[in-house]
């Protein structure tokens, strides 16, 4: 609670200062009366009491009205050697009590300049055959700095007296305590105290005194409040020193200080605020003890300036008591008053730092984050948002710091949200980038119906009739799946069944499968080829193919004659040439030997193969193996058909892959060649 009192010395003052305001106006139309003439001055912001011991009868000699040469001072008188005393509490900030020692501030010699100047010489300096130098050269002075930034001077101190009390600068000082002894040391007509108070503005330099002198600007000098106590000799009642008047030194009677906490406050959890109550004061400048309560928070609560360290967010009410004890005023008689503010401790959001990662599309991805929080009473929830459709997935803060995990079924780039929320409603985030790359498709093609030849695997398809083929694909993400067949279909699969994808489909379907069939029909004899491309939707691809033999339609076979005549190039062929090519590709196709170690590229080599000479056995098995392949290239003999021999049915692709092994047999024997031959040429009544 904050205390505002106009204690019974105001009182007086103000009553003094209306009552002489009255009584000049009044006078004034008298021109028969001298008055004197008063400049204006300044009263003191704090009252002082006499600084003289309790119980010294003191005389205002020079008043602020007729001090010699500077108004506003004031010369006192206590006797010789009497203890001054501070006359408010506050800081010793300037001490010269042996100004004519050599080893102060003085020449340190006696007038003729060459005797060294003894201490007890050192009184009034009036008399030039005692000192050398100006009298004020040897003035002994203390300046104190109060709380309410007004300052006292007292000067003529016995030679020695302030640091025999053991004062130096920057020494604290109560009100009341001794400071020295009365004297007339340095610019004094007798033993006296020249007592002076002073307002010193912001802009003063720093110390606002002279060393051997005064305050630097006389304007800033005011007039002392003085408190008398109740039996004072206050002749005029005025609180003001009046010369001629006899004051009985004493304490002032207390009164209460006013608290001032400052404030209202406000700071972030996790930080500090200092807190001020140096706007707090005592009328008689008391150096004022500080309690703050509650203590919880505050480093010092004793303290006029304590921090105080935001834990948590909340609205804390803080009271200020101040206590105006010390000096003149003991435990029992001290005052206090108190204040109250508040510190309102905001919340601050968790700071969140994520990191993502890089996989491959049907892949799990892993995000972690941590978080910092100055309010360490907090507690917190987290959420992560993976961008990818999916509904936000709550997890606890150990598992965002250990990692959680993530399937993305399509490629793209995710910017994944990062949530992390204090129980006060503080929100941090941060973004964990996951790129996830697009991985290709495979694809299979169904050729569980391929004939294995001594010359490779083919399908075989009979030309004019269509040729069924399917294919399996796989995706390892979620794309669409686009099947294109080298016959010219195209078809394509949406993972969701219904619609293609968008550019990232994260949530579908994965791994997707898909299948796809087409019945392909060849025209032309010879050898062809039937392949795929599976494509998904980012462009990775990949393909699959198999041969195929298309075969002709003949119905039945031919001798060995016919198929010369067919390769001669001479007369009237049953076959075109585009035919008779065909069946030479499936030749060369199906067969180990043709034209693996025999050259049969044209007509003309087919006709030489197929007109061997002389006794050469091998030639004749070559001629015989060349008119079976074009029995079965025709479509005359199917590749599962059966063939008898003498030593019985065998399939007519066992007889070939035989053939073609003994032929192909630098050793075999004629007998063996001659065998093969004979074999061979049973294929014609193959059924």
């Amino acid at each position: 609670m904050r205390k505002n009192l106009l204690t019974k010395n105001h009182v007086r003052v103000l009553t003094f200062i209306v009552i002489t305001a009255l009584y000049f106006a009044c006078l004034a139309p008298f021109g028969n009366i001298i008055v004197k003439a008063h400049h204006s001055f300044t009263i003191s912001s704090g009252i002082y009491r006499i600084p003289y011991a309790n119980g010294t009868s003191v005389t205002a000699n020079n008043d602020h009205h007729n001090h010699p040469n500077v108004l506003n001072r004031v010369d006192l008188g206590g006797g010789d050697l009497s203890t001054i005393v501070a006359a408010a509490s506050g800081t010793i900030r300037g001490l010269v009590d042996k100004n004519g020692d050599s080893n102060d501030l003085g020449d340190g010699l006696a007038a003729d300049g060459i005797t060294p100047q003894d201490d007890s010489l050192e009184h009034g300096c009036l008399d030039s055959d005692t000192v050398a130098g100006g009298c004020s050269d040897y003035n002994n002075y203390v300046w104190i700095e109060h709380p309410n930034g007004e300052w006292t001077k007292y000067t003529h101190f016995a030679t020695g007296s302030v640091t025999a009390n053991g004062w130096s600068v920057g020494d604290t000082i109560l009100v009341g305590q001794a400071l020295g002894l009365q004297s007339d040391v340095g610019s004094a007509s007798g033993s006296h105290l020249h007592f002076e108070v002073a307002a010193i503005p912001d802009s003063a330099p720093d110390p606002p005194f002279s060393a051997l002198g005064g305050f630097i600007e006389p304007s800033w000098n005011v007039v002392t409040f003085v408190c008398f106590g109740e039996d004072n000799g206050d002749d005029d009642n005025d609180n003001l020193y009046t010369d001629g008047e006899t004051y009985t030194a004493g304490p002032c009677a207390n009164t209460a200080p006013t608290a001032d906490a400052g404030g209202p406050y406000q700071v972030n959890e996790g930080s500090a605020v200092q807190l001020d109550g140096t706007g707090s004061n005592d009328p008689e400048n008391a150096l004022l003890t500080y309690t703050w309560s509650p203590a919880t928070n505050l480093d010092d609560p004793s303290s006029a300036t304590p921090t105080y360290n935001g834990i948590d967010d909340k609205v804390d009410n803080l009271t200020l008591t101040v206590s105006d004890a010390g000096g003149d005023v003991s435990l029992g008689s001290a005052l206090t008053d108190s204040d109250e503010t508040t510190v309102t401790v905001l919340n601050v959001a968790p700071t969140v730092t994520a990191t993502g990662d890089s996989i491959n599309e049907g892949t799990a991805a892993t995000v972690r984050a941590t978080f910092t929080d100055p309010g360490t009473q907090d507690t917190h929830t987290a959420s992560i948002d993976w961008n990818d459709g999916s509904a936000p997935q709550n997890v606890s803060t150990a598992q965002l710091a250990s990692g959680v995990n993530h399937v993305y079924g399509d490629n793209g780039v995710y910017n994944v949200l990062i949530t992390v929320t204090d129980d006060d409603g503080g929100i941090g985030t941060d973004i964990a980038a996951l790129t996830v790359a697009n991985l290709a498709p495979t694809v299979s093609l169904n050729t569980s119906g391929a004939v294995s030849f001594p010359g490779g695997d083919y399908l075989i398809v009979e030309a004019g009739t269509a040729l069924s083929s399917s294919a399996q694909g796989s995706d390892p993400g979620s794309d669409d799946l686009t099947f294109t067949w080298s016959a010219g279909e195209v078809n394509t699969y949406f993972n969701n069944g219904i619609t293609a994808d968008l550019p990232k489909s994260s949530l579908g379907i994965f791994p997707f499968m898909a299948s796809d069939s087409i019945n392909a029909l060849y025209t032309s004899v010879g050898v062809e080829n039937i392949s795929v491309v599976l494509e998904d939707d980012d462009a990775g691809s990949d393909s699959a193919s198999a041969n195929v033999i298309v075969t002709g339609t003949a119905e039945r076979t031919q001798g060995l004659g016919w198929w010369k005549h067919q390769f001669s190039g001479a007369g009237s062929p049953q076959i075109d040439a585009a035919t008779a090519q065909g069946y030479l590709e499936i030749v060369n196709a199906v067969s180990g030997i043709f034209s693996e170690t025999t050259s049969v590229m044209t007509t003309a080599d087919v006709h030489a193969v197929l007109s061997p000479t002389g006794g050469d056995r091998r030639a004749r098995a070559r001629a015989e193996l060349m008119r079976a392949w074009l029995q079965f290239a025709s479509g005359a003999i199917d590749w599962d058909s059966t063939v008898l021999l003498k030593s019985g049915v065998t399939d007519f692709l066992a007889l070939m892959t035989a053939s073609e092994a003994t032929i192909s047999n630098p050793a075999a024997t004629n007998a063996e060649l001659q065998a093969v031959e004979q074999n061979l040429a049973n294929v014609r009544r193959g059924e």
